[in-house]
C-alpha cells in the first residue's frame, strides 16, 4: 500500500491520508479474512496465528479499547443469558484489512428481541490482525447488555 503524502491544495494539518491499494495487499487481506470469518460467525475466537501480538478492539460505545482476550462483550453476552447470532454479513476487503457490516440478532437475558446493526473495521499489521474497530448502535446494544 502506498500513501499520498502530497498536500491537498488549500488543505490543513488534519487532511485525510489517501491510501492506494496494491493487488498483493488486497489478496493477502482477503485470504486472512476467509480464515477469520468462520470463527467470527460462530461467535468464537479464530486460530491464534491470525492475530498480531497485543491485538485490541476499540468500541465506539464509550470509546474504549482493550486487548481482545480482555474484551468483555462476548463474556457479558454469555453471562447475561443472551442468545445472539450474526446475520446479513457483508465483507469488503481492502489493502490492510477489511470491513464487516452485519446485524446481531437474537434475544437478551429476559427474552426480548434484540437487533444490533454494526460495522467492524479489521486492520492488519505484517499480515495479521492487529486491531478491530467496532461501531454499533448504542441504543440497540443497551437492550442487549443494559445501560
Amino acid at each position: 500500500m502506498s500513501y499520498d503524502t502530497e498536500p491537498i491544495p488549500g488543505g490543513t494539518l488534519t487532511d485525510p491520508v489517501i491510501e492506494t491499494p496494491s493487488p498483493e495487499g488486497v489478496a493477502q487481506a482477503a485470504a486472512l479474512a476467509r480464515r477469520w470469518l468462520p470463527a467470527f460467525l460462530a461467535g468464537r475466537r479464530a486460530a491464534d496465528d491470525v492475530y498480531a501480538d497485543g491485538v485490541s478492539t476499540w468500541h465506539n460505545i464509550g470509546e474504549w479499547e482493550a486487548e481482545i482476550e480482555r474484551t468483555p462483550s462476548r463474556t457479558r453476552q454469555v453471562q447475561s443469558g443472551a442468545d445472539v447470532h450474526v446475520e446479513d454479513v457483508r465483507v469488503t476487503v481492502f489493502d490492510g484489512g477489511w470491513v464487516v457490516q452485519s446485524v446481531a440478532v437474537g434475544t437478551n437475558a429476559t427474552g426480548e428481541p434484540v437487533r444490533i446493526p454494526s460495522c467492524l473495521v479489521v486492520r492488519l499489521r505484517d499480515g495479521k490482525i492487529e486491531r478491530f474497530e467496532e461501531y454499533a448502535d448504542s441504543r440497540a446494544a443497551e437492550r442487549l447488555f443494559g445501560p
